[in-house]
């Protein structure tokens, strides 16, 4: 029997994850990635395609966040 003191993992379902952890977004970046360096002649090693898939959705969440805290920033200062 599991000790009640110890956590348990939480198991989230579908509609709870975010759409960024979304195994299904990230295999669509990586096949459109694969499939560009295909077209160009590219010669990708394994699993690159995953690794710069997850690396450019990241890079884009963070400008997305970048901007919305500008955004909020000129919001908030006076309107000249």
């Amino acid at each position: 029997m599991s000790d009640p003191a110890t956590p348990q993992p939480s198991v989230a379902t579908p509609e709870q994850r975010a759409a960024i952890q979304s195994l299904t977004l990230r295999s669509a970046a990586a096949i459109a990635i694969a499939a560009v360096a295909s077209r160009l002649s590219i010669d990708l090693p394994a699993g690159a395609a995953q690794d710069v898939a997850g690396a450019l959705i990241d890079l884009i969440t963070t400008l997305g966040l970048v901007g919305v805290a500008v955004g909020r920033t000129r919001a908030r200062g006076p309107i000249v």
